[in-house]
C-alpha cells in the first residue's frame, strides 16, 4: 500500500522518549572482554596446540585440538564482533539523534469504525483488521507484540517505516483503548492457508461484516 504519509511535530512524550532512549544507548558498554582475556586465550591455545601435537591418544588430540581451535577463534574474531556492535550502536543512536535534530516525524492518521484482531496460531503474530470505510479495511500486522498495551484503539496514527525500525513503536494511540471483535485463531490460521495472508498495511476493497463472516466460516 501506498500509505499517504503526512509530516507533523514530534509530541513531547516521543520527544523524551527518543532523548532518554539515544542516552540509554549511548551508554552502553562493550567493554565487557577485557585485555587479559585475549592474553588468557592466547596461551590457551599455545598450551593445547602443544599438548594435542604431542599426544598420542586420539581422542585427546582431538579434544586439545578442539579447544585451541576455539581459542584461536576467539583472538581473531572477538574484536570484529566489538567493533561491528560498536559501529551498529552508533548508527542506532545517529538515527535516534536525526529525528530529535528535526523535530517532526511522518504519520498516517487512522479513524477507525471497527477493529477485529486475530490473534497468532504459530509464530506469524497478532492480525489487527482495521474497518476504514463501509467497503474498505486495513491489516496490520503485529509481528513484534508490541501493540498489546494502549491497543487496538479507533484513533491512532501509523508511524513511517525508518521510526517503527528506530524505536520499536508502530503506533501512537489518540483515543481510549476498545475491545476488539475476536477472531478465533484456527479460523484466521484456516482462511490464510485457502485465500492467503494479506501484507501489512495492506487495504482491501470488502464489506466489514462479510469479511468477518469469511473467516468465521473457516473453522
Amino acid at each position: 500500500m501506498n500509505i499517504p504519509y503526512k509530516t507533523r511535530q514530534l509530541y513531547p512524550d516521543e520527544l523524551r522518549f527518543l532523548k532518554a532512549l539515544a542516552t540509554k544507548k549511548s551508554k552502553e558498554r562493550f567493554d565487557k572482554i577485557k585485555f587479559y582475556h585475549f592474553v588468557i586465550a592466547g596461551f590457551l591455545a599455545i598450551a593445547l596446540t602443544c599438548v594435542a601435537i604431542i599426544t598420542n591418544i586420539g581422542f585427546l588430540r582431538f579434544l586439545f585440538g578442539t579447544i585451541a581451535v576455539f581459542a584461536y577463534g576467539f583472538i581473531i574474531l572477538a574484536p570484529f564482533e566489538i567493533y561491528k556492535a560498536r559501529r551498529k550502536n552508533k548508527s542506532f543512536v545517529n538515527d535516534l539523534s536525526k529525528f530529535v535534530d528535526k523535530g517532526t516525524v511522518d504519520t498516517y492518521l487512522i479513524n477507525a469504525k471497527r477493529i477485529a484482531v486475530a490473534e497468532e496460531h504459530e509464530d506469524e503474530g497478532d492480525l489487527f483488521i482495521i474497518e476504514l470505510d463501509t467497503y474498505k479495511v486495513l491489516y496490520l500486522w503485529d509481528y513484534d507484540y508490541n501493540l498489546r498495551k494502549k491497543f487496538p484503539c479507533l484513533d491512532f496514527e501509523i508511524y513511517e517505516e525508518k521510526f517503527f525500525k528506530v524505536t520499536g513503536r508502530q503506533v501512537y494511540p489518540l483515543s481510549a483503548p476498545v475491545k476488539a471483535m475476536v477472531i478465533d485463531k484456527k479460523s484466521k490460521w484456516n482462511y490464510m492457508r485457502k485465500i492467503g495472508a494479506p501484507g501489512h498495511l495492506e487495504t482491501q476493497i470488502i464489506n466489514f461484516d462479510d469479511l468477518m463472516a469469511d473467516y468465521n466460516s473457516c473453522v
